[in-house]
């Protein structure tokens, strides 16, 4: 027979044991049914068969906070790059700003390729794909956004279940900011791919 102090305990144990799973691999995506855990946010993707547990993030915490946490920030390799490409795909996929970020729609790197090019104020040129593909995977790594290289498909990631209503509002005035993307054409595969190996990487600008 449990009682209060057992029950306790196992929840700490429970707990501890869903937070050294999101320190080594990141959000992790599990069934609906899963219990609530202290600590991490529940990001409910768009069918409603997978949740992911994200760590609330502390307001203002630094790089060394953000590592615990298992949510390391942007990746610094190629830090302008990385960005750019960040915003163009919530400019691509935050399609309803009116509410919140977190699920969004799916975009294509079509899309972000067209949104790339007006941004650079240039007509698209052959480096352009490979600063894309690589920013692209080092944001899906981070979790920032869910890359399917095969499908040429992204979409927000569950990161940015953490954004506040502050964050949100510059996000969509930067969103004004950058060109109009063309009308998505989606694959019609929906099977979720790893990245592939596609085009090497260049240095940043």
């Amino acid at each position: 027979m449990s009682t209060p102090a057992s029950e306790a305990v196992e929840r700490r144990l429970y707990n501890a044991l869903w937070w050294a799973k999101v320190q080594s691999a990141g959000p992790l995506p599990v069934d609906p049914d899963t219990p609530a855990v202290a600590g991490l946010t529940r990001a409910a993707e768009p069918d409603g068969s997978t949740v992911w547990l994200v760590p609330m993030i502390p307001s203002g915490a630094g790089h060394a906070v953000l590592d615990e946490l298992g949510t390391p920030p942007v990746a610094v390799e190629q830090p302008n790059e990385t960005a750019r490409v960040l915003a163009i795909v919530v400019a691509c996929c935050w399609t309803d700003r009116s509410g919140s970020a977190w699920p969004g729609s799916v975009g294509t790197l079509a899309q972000v390729r067209a949104v790339y090019a007006g941004m650079r104020g240039r007509a698209e040129q052959s480096s352009d794909l490979t600063l894309i593909i690589g920013s692209l995977r080092r944001l899906h790594a981070t979790h920032w956004i869910r890359w399917n290289e095969k499908a040429g498909e992204v979409r927000l990631g569950p990161r940015v279940i953490n954004w506040t209503a502050a964050d949100q509002a510059t996000l969509r005035d930067l969103c004004r900011h950058l060109p109009d993307p063309p009308p998505p054409v989606l694959s019609t595969t929906a099977e979720a791919a790893e990245p592939e190996p596609l085009v090497p990487e260049a240095a940043d600008e």
